[in-house]
């Protein structure tokens, strides 16, 4: 525990009179000092007796950079306090303080910037007693983990798959899908003429169902040169979800971290948390982030970034990451990531 300001300034008031009364006889100054040194030792007291804060946060669920999340801590406890969040970087705050008599509850934005696992808290409380006398600092409160996920492109590698991983040479289609803006690779028989002749300035293609693929599975590995790992996370978060939505189970390779073969939004986030973890922690600009080449011989698509950019190998076929890509200024939605 501490002197406030005001506690301090309280102090002075009576060391003050203490000084004079002894100088000058000025008895009638221990009339100003007595009830000052009461309110001292009685602020004292209080904050002394009233227990340590406590707090109660709720699980926030993982996200995609840019995305907010509403965060809401309880505190309880008794007394004054100001209360202030630690927030570390990558993950930034708005109304992360307050002061309130407690019990009270911090609720404020958190918005996600950089893709890792980030720890939220403890709690800084500043407890003063109801004078505003003397004040007692803590941390209370377990710290929780903020997951947040590479970002998502959509991909319009889908046939390639099909056709260099799987080696389909005749694409069976079924049913319509959608409608969306061509890409590089993109067959001109897939143009949806109607659309485009509404927006001369885009040009769209139709996208089909096919259930074919709902047997079949892909490997994906993926490496990276050290100030390149998010990009390479991007690439690879962007191929394993689109080829889950194809209906493909899919296996990730990462230097540090292996997901085994599956399907299915539980799935996804497995591989968006292992995505969103790999290697947060890479700085040395001498070492290659890398997987061995018999790993790298073994998978069907190789995801490879360096300082020039990210290269996507789908079976005999490489390509930029650029190329395969819908739009980069538009991420996917975080459908089916929630946890």
């Amino acid at each position: 525990m501490q002197l406030t300001r005001r506690g301090y300034a309280v102090l002075g008031v009576v060391v003050t009179a203490e000084v004079l009364a002894i100088s000058y006889g000025a008895r009638a100054l221990n009339a100003v000092a007595a009830p000052a040194v009461l309110a001292l030792v009685a602020s004292t007291v209080q904050l002394w007796r009233t227990p340590a804060p406590t707090v109660d946060r709720d699980h926030v669920p993982a996200a995609f950079p840019g995305d907010t999340r509403e965060v809401s801590v309880a505190v309880d406890g008794g007394g004054v306090a100001e209360i202030a969040e630690t927030v570390p970087d990558g993950l930034t705050a708005e109304g992360a303080s307050t002061e309130a008599s407690l019990p009270a509850t911090l609720t404020y934005t958190l918005t996600c910037a950089e893709r890792g696992r980030h720890k939220l808290g403890p709690l800084e409380i500043r407890a003063r007693d109801m004078l505003g006398l003397v004040e007692r600092t803590t941390r209370s409160g377990s710290a929780t983990h903020v997951l947040v996920y590479p970002p998502v492109y959509q991909v319009a590698g889908r046939e390639v798959i099909l056709q260099h991983v799987l080696e389909r040479s005749d694409i069976e289609r079924q049913e319509f899908d959608s409608v969306r803006e061509y890409a590089p690779g993109d067959p001109l028989r897939d143009v949806h003429w109607k659309s485009t002749a509404k927006s001369p300035d885009e040009i769209y293609v139709t996208q089909f169902a096919d259930n074919r693929v709902e047997d079949d599975e892909i490997t994906i590995a993926a490496t990276g040169q050290a100030g390149s790992i998010d990009e390479m996370a991007a690439a690879a978060a962007s191929v394993a979800v689109m080829a889950l939505d194809a209906g493909l189970a899919v296996e990730l390779r990462l230097p540090d971290a292996h997901v085994r073969m599956g399907r299915g939004e539980g799935h996804r986030q497995r591989l968006l948390a292992a995505l969103a973890e790999t290697d947060t922690d890479f700085t040395s600009p001498f070492k290659s982030y890398a997987l061995d080449d018999d790993v790298l011989a073994d998978a069907d698509v190789v995801v490879r970034s360096t300082g020039d950019g990210v290269s996507v190998t789908f079976g005999s076929d490489e390509r930029d990451f650029e190329e395969v890509t819908v739009s980069r200024e538009n991420p996917l939605t975080t459908r089916g990531v929630e946890s």
